[in-house]
């Protein structure tokens, strides 16, 4: 799904993550300052993600995975429905 993300660099900014994935750079800085984020490294003044990792913890955390459709009752007919 992101392997053309991944194979563009070994790292990404935080201006990167901000465009590419729409986390504001300040939720960013909140994930690392409560060490909940994605790994990141710090170079100079500038903090860098190495892709791929971000990539794994994004995937972890995504709330709507696609999943097999269960019904909630699978046999229910509109006659059951109707009835309480």
């Amino acid at each position: 799904m992101f392997e053309d993300w991944i194979k563009e660099q070994q790292t990404a900014t935080d201006d990167q993550i901000e465009k590419d994935f729409n986390f504001p750079k300040a939720t960013q800085k909140k994930w690392r300052l409560a060490n909940i984020g994605p790994k990141f490294f710090r170079l100079g003044d500038k903090i860098v993600y190495p892709r791929k990792l971000f990539v794994e913890w994004f995937m972890k955390h995504m709330k709507n995975k696609q999943a097999d459709v269960v019904p909630f009752v699978p046999n229910r007919t509109q006659k059951d429905i109707s009835e309480k």
